[in-house]
Order: C-alpha cells, then structure tokens, then sequence
C-alpha cells in the first residue's frame, strides 16, 4: 500500500462556512470533498466540481482560525506540490485559493524557471570548485569536464537572462 501524505489549511471563519456549504449542497464528507476539489484544479480528476458561491474582491485575509484536513497519496500531492510551485505559492495557500473559486496561474515564465534550474546547477557544482580553488587536486578529466559544464552554464545563464529581459520588454514595445 502506498504510503500517504497529509496537510493542513486553515481558513476564516467565513471561508470555511463557504467551504462547508459547498461540501454538504454535494452531499459529501469536508474532506474528501477538499481532496476532490485540490485534484480537480490540478488536473488530476476530470470531473468538475458544483461552484461555490462568489468571494468579495481580494483584501487582507481575516485571521485564519478553522482547520480542514485531508490526505492524499504520494503522487496526489506530488502533482499539487508542482501546481503550487508553478504558481509560487504553498500547498496550502494554493488549496485554499482553489477551493475558495480562484484559478492560480503559473507565475513563472518558462526562462524564468530555466534560469533558476541553471542556478541549482551551478551551486551543485560549487564544492567542486570550491576544492579546486583551496588546492585540492582534482583529476584532470574531472577538472576539464567540470570546466566544460562551467561554461556552457554560464552561456546558457546568458542566453537565458538575455531571452528574459526581450521577453519583459516586448509589452512596452505593443504599447
């Protein structure tokens, strides 16, 4: 049996009368209902959920005081995790805006996630520098091979953040 991961989210008092509503119009327990919900907006599930009632414009949240739980499987909340990364935001705030009605939207282009991959790479290979800089003796094809993958990720960095900053500047050109 696989093994399951759990979390917690809290909501206003508000929100969670919303959410309640909703899970009891569907004739379902909070929790699966919540489950059901956070797979839907990950794509995972394809059916689609009864809508909930429309939110105020967005202002500061209240104190968050209710707790809701619900457990999902290993790649269940693999595949949220990944959604609420794309959009920058923690598995619990991207269930809530979910479950509240909102659509959050990836908020990192493609060459921005490159270019932080290309970062994660580079610190990965910074012990090994680092050795080789204090005089530590590295062998010469570990040397030459980390030397290779220095530079093209340092002309992939470039190119990168060169690709970013005409992809930035193309709205004021539309202007």
């Amino acid at each position: 049996m696989a093994k399951t991961k759990k979390f917690t989210i809290c909501f206003s008092p508000g929100q969670f009368a919303c959410i309640e509503a909703a899970a009891a119009a569907a004739d379902r327990p909070r929790g699966v209902w919540l489950r059901d919900q956070g797979l839907r907006a990950a794509r995972y599930v394809p059916q689609r959920p009864a809508p909930l009632p429309a939110l105020p414009p967005r202002r500061p949240p209240a104190k968050l005081t209710r707790t809701v739980k619900t457990m999902f499987t290993v790649k269940q909340f693999e595949v949220l995790d990944e959604h609420a990364r794309a959009c920058e935001l923690t598995v619990a705030a991207f269930m809530r805006e979910v479950l509240l009605g909102s659509i959050p939207v990836a908020r990192r282009p493609i060459a921005r996630s490159a270019i932080v991959a290309v970062n994660r790479a580079a610190r990965e290979l910074n012990p090994l520098v680092q050795l080789a800089y204090r005089g530590t003796l590295l062998a010469p094809d570990l040397m030459r091979v980390v030397t290779r993958l220095l530079d093209e990720i340092h002309m992939l960095r470039d190119a990168l953040l060169t690709a970013d900053d005409a992809a930035s500047r193309q709205p004021e050109l539309a202007k």
